[in-house]
């Protein structure tokens, strides 16, 4: 069934196509252990006095027999990580203050995980935006994303993949901010870049998340793969000597 509100995910989803978003909407989308190590460093970073609430430390050496299943039994309400991924998520916590602009940001932090509601076009958006700091009078939205390249690899992702989406949708809630992507490595030694998307690129974002509503709009929530049709991929004569 079509619903009126959507999330970024979502909408990365129904670029796709709609039998992606309908899954997505089924909670049958594959959540993957980089997706999950990536939350556990947002949380740590973001909203640290909570962790424990959400998270559970197993020091065992295997995940079998009695010791096992009592502590499983516990905490069933949490999502239960290794020893060794808390020691990688504190390290690479520990490492991205180091760096001078992002602990700039987070000692000038007004609000993390904040809560945005919006309308485009007859539908609503519900989103969270990381972090938003309060630096030299200026507003800056930063979104954080954990990676295993922040150098050129990022930045190449960054011309061409949906963050620059992401940032025009979440930008719909202010006036007059600059918009930063904090790309975090998760592998050793983990580098921290710190990006400011540019005008141009936000309003690239702008056109294709106008675009994607506007298809969305049209869509009369009926399931939709890709073409049924045979489509030729080629590319041009090869120049022989």
């Amino acid at each position: 069934m079509k619903k009126n509100r959507l999330s970024y995910s979502a909408l990365c989803a129904f670029k796709k196509s709609p039998n992606h978003l309908l899954k997505y909407w089924e909670g049958k989308t594959k959540v993957t252990d980089a997706m999950q190590f990536g939350s556990i460093v947002h949380k740590l970073l973001l909203e640290p006095d909570s962790f424990n609430d959400d998270y559970a430390v197993f020091e065992g050496a295997r995940r079998a027999g009695k010791e096992w299943q009592e502590f499983k039994a516990a905490n069933d309400n949490k999502q239960i990580i290794k020893l060794s991924e808390l020691d990688d998520a504190n390290a690479i916590m520990q490492n991205a203050m180091n760096n001078p602009i992002f602990n700039k940001l987070m000692q000038n932090k007004v609000h993390t995980e904040k809560e945005v509601t919006w309308n485009h076009a007859g539908v609503g958006f519900k989103g969270f935006v990381d972090l938003e700091s309060y630096v030299d009078g200026k507003t800056i939205v930063c979104d954080i994303k954990t990676t295993t390249d922040a150098g050129k690899r990022f930045q190449r992702d960054l011309l061409y993949n949906d963050y620059k989406m992401q940032a025009a949708m979440y930008l719909e809630n202010y006036d007059d901010v600059d918009y930063y992507i904090i790309a975090i490595e998760t592998t050793s030694p983990f580098n921290v870049q710190v990006y400011r998307l540019g005008h141009n690129l936000i309003l690239q974002g702008f056109a294709e998340y106008k675009n994607l509503v506007a298809k969305y709009n049209e869509w009369n929530g009926e399931p939709v793969g890709y073409s049924d049709d045979v489509i030729e991929i080629e590319v041009e004569e090869p120049i022989f000597n």
